[in-house]
């Protein structure tokens, strides 16, 4: 990759070229060429089929190898595991009272999560959120945090989460503001993305749950 190195030098003479951390730069170019990946459906995989789970765990898992790191430097570890169970009990306990006010009181969230919502759903949305939190809570949130620290890390990880929800209620897509943030505290306080998938798939299989069999109507 020296000739690379030195055309970069050479396109920015006379003035000092930036620099990236090599694992944050990365992180960064391969997680969007993931999204996009997921985006136009390039596995061809129907809705149902895990294709987030390919994507996300499965190849970040090659690229984390590839830049010389341990799943474990990406929180896949039980970690601080007190921690972790708390906040998850936390998660779930005020994410089940949000989801319910939400369905009974906005009427997109039921349209949209009833049709989903069948018996093998949570199994579905199980394998998703690996992905997903694997994605962000881990892989981002991690490599981050190692370039700037967890403070700049929380919020940068939180951007391309809140823009993958585009397209879903609005409601929700507002929520993962703070949503995106709180999930990057409970892996960064437990150090490890087991405790926020736990909670994101609670949450993920109930509101299509509380649409069927709570919303009324």
């Amino acid at each position: 990759m020296s000739w690379l190195h030195a055309l970069w030098q050479r396109f920015w003479a006379p003035e000092t070229p930036p620099t990236f951390p090599r694992e944050a730069a990365w992180a960064t170019f391969a997680s969007t060429a993931l999204m996009l990946l997921d985006g136009y459906n390039a596995l061809g995989l129907r809705r149902e089929e895990p294709e987030s789970f390919l994507l996300y765990f499965v190849g970040l898992l090659l690229v984390g190898a590839w830049l010389g790191r341990a799943p474990r430097d990406y929180g896949l570890t039980l970690g601080r595991w007190r921690a972790g169970v708390a906040l998850t009990t936390l998660t779930w306990s005020v994410g089940a009272i949000i989801i319910l006010l939400s369905v009974r009181g906005a009427p997109s969230m039921p349209a949209y999560y009833r049709r989903l919502w069948s018996p093998a759903y949570p199994a579905w949305v199980l394998l998703d959120m690996v992905g997903w939190e694997y994605l962000f809570r881990g892989f981002l949130l991690f490599a981050y945090a190692r370039a700037w620290g967890p403070g700049p890390a929380l919020l940068l990880q939180m951007v391309p989460f809140a823009l993958l929800h585009l397209g879903k209620p609005a409601l929700e897509t507002y929520s993962t503001l703070l949503g995106g943030v709180w999930f990057g505290i409970m892996a960064w306080r437990s150090r490890s993305v087991v405790y926020p998938i736990l909670g994101h798939w609670f949450i993920g299989w109930f509101v299509a749950w509380a649409a069927v069999h709570m919303a009324g109507g």
